[in-house]
């Protein structure tokens, strides 16, 4: 290879070791000031460094690290396995551990290999002789030089013997490697299967519930897929069946932008009045202080700034005014299960209007008929006597008694549930809400979309109340009895002979059967054929093809309807007469364009042909049509085409199981791919209409985009170099002679310039991928990251290994491996000389990424520009405040996994590279453990199902080390040039196919049990089921004494709406649950509390006793309290908007479970709630009235409020409570 195709990291082939320390001590310079920032910093912003400590429900928290600066190392090593798993999920759990598999790996092979290959390369070597120890000085380019001297290339001619050595000690290497992988896989096996048969998660709606996809539309109904699929243990429960909501999804998208436009608008409004007073009454205070000759003092600018802030802590506390709110929010499961009763009443009063009950007129059990215009879905109703038949419903929770009311309070669940007059009261204000001029639509939703199913007799499959039959027997229609075939064939072979005479020639079809193609339960074929004439479900030949093509062109705007007026026609603003008038002008307001043609971009690119509206006049009546639009689309949700897909959710866990390994359909890809342990926050809905060949198409256009990427991303990576050297490209290229003249700018620009540019185009990578997957096709969350952990890991080991080892290009790479033999032998020429790169490559990595990670630099710069740039409402400053740092475990595991391939390559050829590999694996696990359990996260997860895949990638640089060593074996050459380790390469072509053999046969093994449950754990997993059970019984016993023995002793005190009721007295009960390391959770209902009115002394205490908790009694540390003010401040913070929440699912009842898992698997467009305006309340009453005039526009369409949250003494933002649409529920794990 010339010298212009060598990679850019054999550059450092002969490097000395001093060269190499001087690199390494740069990046340990550069960690070393980054650590130190954190050790100082770390007690002080906790939000940032400990969020997981107080900012996360309770189920995830973590108890706080010690203050000391290096307590950190000692409080991670304090968590066990099974305390990881449950507040950081398996994911998180199996990444550490594959950071220490690969100390396990590296550790031992060091111990093993370093004592025995260095001496064999170092002593007697070609370089020895020829230049000082180590000082990279060699006699020639092809002498090895520097570290060089500890590799494989410094063994001498006359010694080929040594290399004898190399091939044993590299089986040994692959053989530990091998078992370690075996080993591992065994654990994670357990683990998962361990994890996924506890008590808690099977309670989980996910751990029994199977998405099925590509479902042809003759199966596409309730009774079709519960005849079907209710042959497994213990029956079905719940079916889903999915309709494309697209335009309805897209209606709520906008609208959401338009409620976060509104708030700013309104909040910025409100902020301008109250600055406009306050520089009016400070011109007035100085204008009397020149007249009166006296000036305010330091005290009493003080006491004067008090005074406005103890005002505005007032006015938060206030009742504030409320419109447009019908009672959509879930606050507690005892909402959600009267909400599904509800349902269930509106659901059959719906059918009997629209139909009434049809099996009267037709076949026993034909269940309910809803025929709608032509073209649209005929939907048949249930097959059994007695299934409960359960409407969806636009929202889960119209007519809620546990709405917050006056309290302005932190909703907490674990107190006392409300009174009975409380509960009087709240309803009588829905009824009043009900019957207001808002317009309020009946809940519906498809029958076909949800439904409950008696679980059926095992030994026969058939439902308990149904008699053990066929055809009219089981309420089904199906074939008469005497027409079912029972000879192989059907009919009795009369005629068989004749019509194989008459259709010899279609050689591509069989002989005839007794069935054309299974029937479905409650099949109609002239009903399927209706709908196919129609044309509403596309499903053969060329009209599968023609279908897709045809939405390319017409937009699908859903089913249109003629909504109800949302705006009241005869109201006109009076903008004399309002309050804002009076402190700013009209061209103060907020405005903005519209865009032209529906160009978003257009008011930006040419703003002056897009017409200028006043922002808040326009969202107000754009918010209450869109309120208005979906809440009808909700209603009359049936008119939606179905997609192929639906969730059917069983009884049984192991059901579940079968039934996704268990073969649906007797046509190749039909009702396949299908997927168990689905969460419902996970599904991505947009792709859930997606047919198998679309798949198969998409899939390889994103492969092939994805090898494109990985190829041609090294051309802007290569221009970045060019960006260092400016200077010199305007004196080459004429046609930058304008930048003459600039030079001394422009090479302080290109100082850091390409260092910017690279950080970026290495930030790209990741986020192209995650939407490649996602156009892929990929129907779940853990689906695309399965996708993109693959495609990340083929980019870097590409770009980062093959590239910069190899050739100084991708194209030069590709010339260099286009013969498949010359594979080897490329690989021998060109690694050895690139190990010195990654010496110090593998460990600069290592210590900048443990020191970024627990420095969080990111999340640090955001912290403290991005609120003072950007957040100016109450909701914007809540988000900001509770969302965490999350992970990426599609693009975070193949950093690492590539750092372990190349250790792995170079352990025998450079075995001083396991050194730098225990390393930066050592320091990569203990910051990483750090963020596990402090900082990062976990919302979702893909069970674990990452770590198996990291394992099998690992098996890449097994490949690429022996053909390495393949290659070099071939190349030796004794002292006479012959070829010198001929049998040693043969071995090591064995070796390498063996390894082959192994993964495959490993996978092949293990392979079924990564995602699936064996039958043989059910019955161990129901002992633990009955075991829960007595223990939570237990418990809830303990509870319910302990809350009788409470309220005996505190009477009345225990109510916080109890006019007499002490303050403090409350607040001792809230703190002495806070001391209680497991409070009992036995709150069914959220109790609202009322923190602003008791905001000093509770916050006061409560930030005392968790401060006590965890670093000593404040009162014997009083010369610390200010020290630490901002910690008990943000922890207080936590505990308000956190704390209380019942978020264990294993607290909740089975009916409970059932009601919240109802809504949990709707379409994310009908579970949609109205919105709610979150606006600050002021002391001038802007707010108040501009709440009122939202009201009186929209009709009541519009939900705003100014409850819990104020402007402060100088105008700023200030929250006490989560956003009045917070659905506590959302807490809950399903």
């Amino acid at each position: 290879m010339s010298d212009s195709t060598q990679g850019a990291a054999q550059a450092s082939s002969n490097i000395s070791i001093i060269a190499l320390l001087t690199a390494i001590g740069t990046g340990i310079a550069a960690s070393a000031v980054q650590i130190l920032i954190f050790t100082l910093i770390k007690n002080r912003l906790v939000r940032i460094y400990q969020p997981k400590t107080y900012l996360v429900p309770e189920r995830q928290r973590t108890a706080p690290p010690p203050r000391s600066p290096f307590g950190w190392l000692v409080s991670i090593f304090t968590y066990k396995d099974k305390e990881i798993i449950n507040k950081c999920g398996l994911d998180a759990y199996f990444f550490l551990r594959y950071l220490q598999t690969q100390l396990i790996i590296f550790v031992p092979l060091a111990c093993l290999l370093l004592p025995i290959l260095l001496p064999l390369n170092y002593i007697g070597g070609r370089g020895i002789a020829k230049a000082a120890p180590l000082d990279g000085n060699g006699a020639g380019p092809e002498v090895p030089g520097g570290l060089d001297r500890l590799a494989w290339g410094n063994i001498s001619p006359k010694q080929t013997h040594r290399y004898w050595a190399h091939l044993v000690l590299a089986i040994v290497v692959v053989i530990w490697v091998c078992y370690v992988f075996f080993a591992e896989l065994r654990v994670y096996i357990r683990v998962r299967q361990d994890y996924l048969t506890s008590a808690e998660h099977r309670l989980r709606a996910s751990a029994t519930t199977v998405l099925v996809t590509a479902i042809p539309d003759k199966w596409l109904t309730i009774e079709a897929l519960s005849g079907l699929y209710d042959v497994f243990p213990g029956g079905i429960r719940n079916i889903w069946i999915n309709r494309n909501y697209d335009a309805l999804l897209e209606k709520v998208r906008r609208r959401e932008g338009i409620v976060a436009m509104l708030e700013s608008a309104e909040t910025s409004l409100i902020r301008k009045c109250n600055k406009a007073h306050l520089k009016q009454a400070e011109k007035d205070e100085k204008a009397m202080q020149r007249k009166t000759g006296h000036h305010d003092t330091k005290e009493e600018r003080a006491r004067r700034a008090k005074n406005a802030e103890e005002t505005a802590a007032q006015i938060a506390r206030g009742e504030g005014v409320t419109s447009g709110d019908i009672n959509q929010v879930v606050h507690s499961v005892e909402d959600a299960i009267e909400e599904g009763n509800r349902r269930k009443s509106r659901g059959v009063e719906k059918q009997t209007a629209m139909g009434g009950l049809a099996a009267m007129g037709k076949q026993f059990g034909r269940g309910l008929g809803l025929v709608g215009k032509a073209g649209d879905t005929i939907v048949d109703g249930t097959k059994n006597v007695g299934v409960t038949i359960v409407g969806g419903a636009k929202t889960a929770g119209k007519g809620f008694e546990g709405q917050i009311e006056s309290t302005n309070g932190f909703v907490r669940i674990d107190r006392d549930p409300l009174s009975p007059d409380m509960r009087q009261q709240s309803r009588s204000r829905s009824r009043n809400n009900s019957d207001s001029s808002q317009t309020h639509f009946v809940d519906a939703e498809p029958v076909e979309t949800q439904i409950n199913i008696p679980p059926r007799d095992i030994s026969f499959g058939q439902s308990p109340d149904t008699p053990r039959g066929f055809g009219e027997h089981r309420g089904v229609k199906g074939p008469e009895l005497h027409n079912i075939p029972y000879r192989f064939g059907g009919g009795d072979g009369s005629n068989d002979s004749d019509d194989m005479k008459n259709s010899w020639w279609k050689f591509w079809k069989g002989p005839s059967g007794g069935f054309a193609s299974p029937m479905p339960h409650g099949f109609e074929r002239d009903e399927y054929i209706q709908k196919k004439n129609f044309g509403q479900m596309v499903t053969s030949g060329g009209k599968q093809i023609i279908a897709p093509v045809k939405t390319l062109f017409m937009n699908n705007e859903g089913p249109q309807h003629e909504y109800p007026p949302h705006i009241d026609p005869d109201y006109a603003e009076d903008e004399e007469s309002a309050l804002w008038a009076k402190y700013i002008k009209k061209k103060d307001r907020s405005t903005h364009r519209l865009p032209r043609f529906g160009i978003g971009i257009l008011p930006y690119i040419f703003p002056w042909v897009n017409t200028k509206v006043d922002t808040i006049y326009w969202c107000r009546e754009e918010l209450a049509r869109l309120n208005v639009e979906i809440e009808y689309d909700q209603d009359h949700s049936e008119g939606y085409p179905k997609m192929n897909s639906a969730f059917i959710q069983f009884n049984h866990q192991i059901a579940a199981h079968m039934a996704v390994q268990a073969v649906s359909h007797h046509i190749p890809k039909h009702m396949a791919p299908r997927m168990v342990e689905v969460s419902p926050t996970d599904v991505i809905w947009g792709n859930m209409s997606i047919k198998w060949w679309e798949a198969w198409l998409r899939t390889f256009f994103i492969f092939a985009a994805v090898a494109g990427m990985c190829i041609l991303w090294a051309i802007p990576v290569s221009a970045t170099a060019l960006l260092g050297n400016i200077p010199e490209l305007i004196r080459q290229y004429h046609w930058l002679s304008f930048l003459r003249g600039a030079e001394t700018a422009l090479k302080s620009v290109a100082g850091i310039l390409p260092a910017v540019v690279l950080a970026l185009l290495m930030i790209l990578p990741p986020l192209v991928f995650y939407n490649l997957a996602t156009l892929q096709g990929n129907q779940t969350g853990k689906m695309r990251e399965l996708s993109v952990q693959n495609y990340y890991f083929f980019f870097l080991f590409v770009q980062v290994f093959l590239v910069v080892s190899i050739a100084s290009g991708t194209f030069a790479t590709l010339a260099g491996i286009a013969n498949v033999t010359s594979i080897p032998g490329l690989l021998a020429q060109n690694l050895p000389k690139a190990s010195n790169y990654f010496f110090s490559y593998m460990i600069i990595q290592a210590l900048s990424t443990s020191a970024g990670s627990l420095l969080q630099v990111g999340t640090l710069i955001m912290w403290i520009l991005m609120p003072k740039l950007f957040d100016n409402t109450a909701r914007q400053k809540w988000k900001r405040n509770t969302t965490l740092s999350t992970v990426q475990w599609g693009s975070y595991f193949p950093t690492y996994t590539n750092f372990a391939c190349i250790a792995i390559i170079y352990s025998t050829v450079a075995p001083l590279i396991m050194v730098f590999a225990i390393i930066t694996f050592t320091v990569l696990w203990l910051a990483n453990r750090y963020c596990m359990l402090y900082v990062f996260r976990h919302t979702e997860d893909t069970g674990g199902l990452l770590y198996p895949r990291a394992i099998n990638q690992n098996f890449v640089g097994l490949y690429v080390m022996e053909l390495c060593l393949i290659g070099l074996f071939f190349l030796v050459r004794d002292d006479n040039d012959n070829a010198a380790c001929f049998p040693q390469a043969i071995i090591m072509i064995v070796v390498m196919a063996l390894t082959a053999l192994f993964q495959f046969l490993l996978n092949q093994s293990f392979g079924p049990l990564y995602e699936h449950l064996a039958i043989t754990l059910e019955d161990e997993a129901v002992l633990r089921d009955e075991a829960f059970e007595r223990a939570q019984a237990a418990r809830l016993m303990e509870s319910d004494h302990d809350s009788e023995d409470s309220d005996h002793d505190d009477g009345a005190a225990r109510n916080p709406r109890a006019p007499d009721t002490p303050v403090s007295h409350d607040d001792d009960i809230e703190l002495r649950k806070l001391r209680t390391s497991q409070s009992a959770k036995s709150g069914r209902t959220f109790n609202p509390l009322n923190p602003l009115r008791t905001g000093a002394t509770w916050a006061q205490r409560g930030a005392r006793t968790i401060g006590a908790a965890t670093f000593g009694d404040l009162d014997t540390n009083h010369a610390h309290r200010k020290r630490r003010k901002d910690v008990e401040a943000q922890q207080l913070m936590g505990e308000a908007l956190f704390g209380g929440y019942n978020d264990e699912i294993e607290d909740l009842t089975p009916d409970q479970r059932d009601a919240l898992v109802r809504v949990a698997f709707q379409h994310e467009a009908l579970r949609a709630k109205r919105p709610n305006v979150w606006v600050p309340r002021d002391g001038l009453g802007v707010s108040d009235e501009e709440v009122r005039r939202t009201e009186r526009v929209g009709m009541g369409n519009v939900w705003i409020t100014n409850r819990g949250t104020a402007l402060d003494g100088k105008g700023r933002v200030m929250y006490g409570r989560n956003p009045p649409d917070f659905e506590e529920v959302s807490l809950i794990m399903l």
